[in-house]
């Protein structure tokens, strides 16, 4: 698996996210608390990649994906033992899903 941590403040350019794994683009944060993962988009939908990309996500780690508004990807992460839970932020509260480890 590749996965190229993504550097806060670092612009996003639409169709020029980051390759995280083959096939599957976005931005990954390794921080303290846990690996968030707030965008995350397959080069080919359908395909399969962002199901291996998950799959393959550290076991031993917490993973957060924050605000998840696809309720495709939704349907993925419930189905990996991710839960819905809420997070506080500096921001206030945040929907997340996360697993841990």
């Amino acid at each position: 698996m590749i996965l190229n941590w993504s550097k806060e403040g670092e612009p996003l350019i639409p169709g020029q996210e980051p390759v995280l794994a083959n096939g599957v683009r976005g931005c990954a944060f390794d921080m303290p608390n846990g690996i968030y993962i707030p965008m995350i988009a397959a080069d080919k939908p359908g395909s399969g990649d962002v199901g291996r990309f998950l799959d393959a996500l550290p076991k031993d780690r917490r993973v957060v994906f924050p605000t998840v508004i696809s309720q495709e990807l939704a349907g993925m992460l419930k189905r990996r033992k991710f839960t819905e839970k809420t997070e506080l932020t500096e921001f206030g509260p945040v929907r997340v899903w996360e697993r841990g480890p």
